[in-house]
């Protein structure tokens, strides 16, 4: 796996936590898709049932990660004589609810703590800080939550819980060291000759290969991950034809065809909107 493209990976979807409650919970708790947001739940201790839309109850009976990467109907249930000992953060991307993490992971993931390697410290952590007062500490909370994140992922791609997407691709022996250089530099003139060159394969080996385990395209992964890099920009207000330079497209029409095919709105209509939501 390309430990640089894993990273890239995380700088391109902007992966951050929120975390919005610590401590004992009871009863039953219920968290809406509506709310447009993913969900992580530390479980450090007591037994509950996590249920959630059009799928069987999950019951956890050990110290464990609940992952939902995108956002779905889910509950907490624990019985009303019992106390789970909790740590709950929404999960947000930069990039967007379409993104590599959430097309390829599973709806939601389960994960005892002790299937993770090396994340005692980061749980001591978590908790010591959840306990106290100090200033900071919602920062710290999110930035421990965010490590967790990283955790899971990592967990995920040596476990092959990801047998496609992009995590996967950074996983595979040719395709790994093309995404890493996709996602540092899509304003390259990436052509499928090039990337296919870049990978070692034939042109249709390298098509073939692509689709199967990223499933896309090469031209449409590029298309994503152009307009992703395009928002992030235009959310710091650079002007709508620098950025069109800027990811790759030698004019403005051409980056609004293709912002419009990817988004449905233009990138003006794109930056009102961004506006209006912050």
């Amino acid at each position: 796996m390309s430990i640089d493209g894993f990273s890239r990976l995380l700088e391109h979807v902007g992966l951050r936590a929120n975390t919005f409650y610590a401590g004992p919970l009871c009863g039953l708790h219920g968290f809406a898709a509506a709310d447009g947001v993913g969900h992580l739940h530390v479980i450090r201790s007591g037994e509950m049932r996590a249920l959630q839309a059009g799928r069987g109850a999950i019951v956890v009976r050990e110290p464990s990660l609940l992952f939902y990467p995108r956002p779905l109907d889910h509950r907490l249930e624990i019985d009303d004589t019992a106390v789970a000992d909790v740590v709950c953060a929404s999960v947000h991307y930069a990039a967007g609810l379409e993104n590599a993490i959430t097309q390829s992971f599973p709806a939601v993931v389960v994960i005892p703590f002790s299937a993770l390697e090396r994340v005692d410290m980061t749980l001591k952590a978590l908790f010591a800080e959840a306990a106290e007062t100090n200033p900071g500490r919602q920062v710290m909370l999110d930035r421990l939550c965010d490590i967790l994140l990283i955790q899971i992922l990592r967990f995920a791609i040596e476990q092959q819980l990801v047998t496609r997407g992009v995590l996967a691709g950074l996983a595979h022996p040719r395709l790994a060291r093309l995404l890493g250089e996709l996602l540092d530099d899509p304003r390259r003139p990436w052509t499928l000759d090039t990337m296919a060159a870049h990978a070692h394969l034939s042109r249709n080996g390298f098509a073939n290969a692509f689709r199967n385990v990223v499933g896309s395209t090469p031209a449409e992964f590029l298309t994503r991950i152009r307009i992703a890099q395009a928002q992030r920009l235009l959310s710091k207000g650079r002007p709508v034809a620098l950025v069109a330079a800027d990811v790759g497209y030698n004019s403005q029409p051409a980056f609004s065809r293709a912002f419009i095919r990817e988004l449905g709105v233009s990138p003006s209509a794109w930056i009102r909107e961004n506006a209006t939501s912050t």
